[in-house]
């Protein structure tokens, strides 16, 4: 049985989500198609390709005739970011939970199985890089098990930012993770079907690390700048 294949462009895209989620390419990183291409391997209309969608995420901005900017990070960015995930993240929760099929809740299940173990690994650049990633797999799977379209649109439209903020600020500061998220979002709670009472669970955890999120921020001395500049990823 032969893998599915993916077009160029796909691969791009993938490749170069997954550089600025990371901070591989790091906010505030200009660059223009030929250097990307020498970087990457890939040629000019797949990159093109997934910069445009790049664009329309707002992950990265266009610079007319000077070439692309990854999207900068403030306080302010930060925190509307985070107040409008603390609107839509309990919602998505709950249609996911009362909606999803058994297979899919076992996915989300198995999810908070896989963040309580990596969660007690050593705080640090990989730890906060796994951790998003299996929130990210989690979050996908409740927008499709809504069955919203919409919804899927705007989880799809904010993952990759909320994704590159979580990395930044979980691989500085292990201690904006307040608490085990699996204290507020049992997995009992998600076979059991019981919606109202894990949206309720994730909305007061939403908001308790939206405020120390907010607190850390604040004291980074890059804000004096208003801008937030990460550190290396390998630092």
């Amino acid at each position: 049985m032969t893998a599915s294949r993916i077009s160029l462009g796909e691969a791009a895209y993938r490749r170069l989500r997954t550089d600025i989620v990371s901070c591989r390419l790091a906010p505030g990183r200009r660059f223009t198609e030929k250097e990307l291409a020498k970087e990457t391997g890939f040629g000019t209309s797949p990159l093109r390709e997934a910069l445009t969608r790049l664009d329309q995420e707002g992950m990265i901005r266009t610079l007319p005739r000077k070439g692309y900017e990854v999207t900068r990070l403030t306080p302010k960015s930060v925190g509307d970011l985070l107040e409008l995930w603390e609107l839509i993240a309990p919602e998505l929760l709950r249609r996911g939970v009362a909606r999803g099929t058994l297979e899919q809740k076992q996915r989300v299940a198995a999810g908070f199985e896989e963040l309580d173990r990596v969660g007690r690994g050593p705080p640090g650049y990989a730890t906060a890089v796994r951790l998003v990633e299996v929130l990210d797999e989690m979050f996908a799977v409740l927008a499709q098990a809504g069955g919203n379209d919409y919804l899927i649109g705007w989880v799809q439209r904010l993952s990759g930012d909320l994704a590159r903020n979580w990395v930044i600020i979980l691989s500085v500061e292990p201690s904006a993770a307040i608490g085990d998220p699996i204290d507020f979002w049992s997995r009992n709670l998600v076979i059991d079907q019981d919606a109202d009472a894990v949206a309720e669970s994730a909305r007061r955890y939403i908001a308790q690390f939206r405020e120390r999120v907010l607190q850390i921020v604040a004291r980074w001395p890059s804000v004096e700048r208003t801008e937030i500049v990460p550190l290396h990823p390998h630092s």
